[in-house]
């Protein structure tokens, strides 16, 4: 698992490129199991955007793979989509990448806040300061 200074400087990075991209985001760190590990909502964040980067977490942690290529498996069975989202809690959609160290899942990170693409590149900046 990682320190204290190590994830608050990936939070720190990926609010940093969150600003850049002129977004106010959440940013949800999991263990490999979708455990919290961090949570953090920007100020002007959507309300709803910590469930949302938790639920794209933990779906990256889960399937062990990033949140938008499990999109693309939903989108050809809705009905599964829609009932993983509901029971389970999962989103499928950009936003969520697993932390891989050693050819093994050790945790995910989920954005919320902005557009598929820019909850994405927050993302891979978080993951890059985990794995770093």
């Amino acid at each position: 698992m990682w320190e204290l200074a190590r994830l608050g400087e990936a939070l720190r990075r990926g609010v940093e490129r969150a600003s850049e991209l002129g977004i106010s985001v959440s940013i949800a760190v999991t263990d490999e199991r979708g455990g919290v590990v961090a949570l953090y909502r920007m100020p002007g964040a959507y309300e709803f955007s910590p469930t949302v980067a938790l639920a794209k977490a933990r779906t990256a942690a889960q399937f062990g793979r990033p949140t938008a290529q499990l999109a693309e498996r939903a989108a050809a069975n809705p009905m599964l989509y829609i009932g993983l989202t509901v029971h389970a809690g999962l989103i499928f959609g950009k936003g969520g990448l697993p932390v891989v160290r050693d050819g093994r899942v050790v945790g995910a990170v989920g954005v919320s806040g902005g557009t598929g693409d820019q909850d994405e590149d927050v993302a891979s900046r978080v993951v890059e300061a985990l794995t770093a």
